[in-house]
């Protein structure tokens, strides 16, 4: 991503953040959460014998991949003298289990599960490209460029479930059905 310079006026109403770095590490503990708390998830969607064996492949692979980005996100905030959040991330986990449990009393689990999937990839990719601007404009560059790492994983995620989720829906509705 190249740094943008903003060609929007500044409000004076309104003063500049006195220490962005502040918000940015705010930010990348959300992350840090958001994507230990999705690892449950990934997991139940790789181990889900009613999916087909290509989202239950492509789960398990952006299962390692979310691994992979929490690393990069705790990595990030070491840059920044920073550790991750035990409150929040045990607030992330704990958000997704609740989500996990309130879809396994619908009749039509798997689908709510996947429309939640593909929603929380693009809170991911919106939550990497703020990030990313931020830490770039804030002179983070090596955090900026961790957050434009990880965004293609989830964009090629997000893109997977997107063409699954017509075939999974009709799957749903008419299994076993011989639909002409």
């Amino acid at each position: 991503m190249k740094q943008r310079v903003s060609t929007r006026s500044v409000s004076r109403s309104r003063a500049p953040t006195p220490d962005p770095r502040n918000h940015i590490i705010d930010w990348l503990r959300d992350a840090y959460a958001m994507e230990r708390g999705l690892e449950k998830a990934l997991k139940k969607q790789a181990e889900n014998e009613d999916l087909s064996s290509e989202i239950r492949h492509q789960a398990a692979m952006h299962l390692h991949e979310t691994e992979r980005h929490a690393q990069e996100v705790e990595a990030a905030l070491k840059s920044l003298d920073a550790n991750v959040s035990s409150a929040k991330t045990s607030l992330g986990i704990f958000a997704q289990k609740t989500k996990g449990l309130a879809t396994k009393l619908a009749s039509d689990e798997r689908i709510k599960d996947l429309l939640d999937a593909y929603a929380m990839e693009h809170m991911e990719i919106a939550c990497y490209s703020a990030l990313a601007a931020a830490a770039y404009r804030a002179g983070y560059t090596e955090v900026a460029e961790a957050c434009e790492r990880i965004i293609p994983d989830e964009e090629r995620m997000a893109q997977t479930l997107r063409e699954a989720i017509p075939d999974e829906v009709t799957d749903f509705l008419f299994e076993g059905d011989l639909v002409t």
